[in-house]
């Protein structure tokens, strides 16, 4: 929830017709429970890939580690974003354990990640 204001930046950019992207944010908003896993664990199963946009806090965030570790789970590529260029904020146990792709905020670079899904 912290970094909202960048993740509607991102979806935003999206919209772009320049990208073929379709953007489903599915921020925690509502309860950390078993009935947000298993609407999120749909949404997952719906995709082509998981952006995370790795922040300050990103790294020790519940939520964050669960739907990573449940994109792996189902079999999605995975792919980190740093929301600060200038910054290393720290990268999700999930994500270094996989080898997981980080890059910068870049929506060409978003776009490339996708077409090698």
């Amino acid at each position: 929830m912290e970094d909202e204001a960048q993740v509607g930046l991102l979806r935003h950019q999206a919209k772009n017709d320049k990208f073929n992207l379709n953007f489903t944010d599915f921020s925690v908003k509502k309860p950390f429970d078993n009935n947000w896993k298993t609407r999120c664990e749909k949404r997952i199963k719906q995709t082509s890939i998981t952006i995370v946009m790795i922040g300050p806090e990103t790294y020790k965030r519940p939520a964050v580690l669960w739907e990573i570790n449940k994109s792996y789970e189902v079999g999605k590529k995975v792919v980190g974003v740093r929301i600060h260029k200038d910054k290393k904020d720290p990268i999700p146990g999930p994500l270094l354990r996989n080898k997981a792709k980080i890059i910068k905020w870049n929506m060409e670079a978003i776009q490339n990640e996708l077409d090698k899904k």
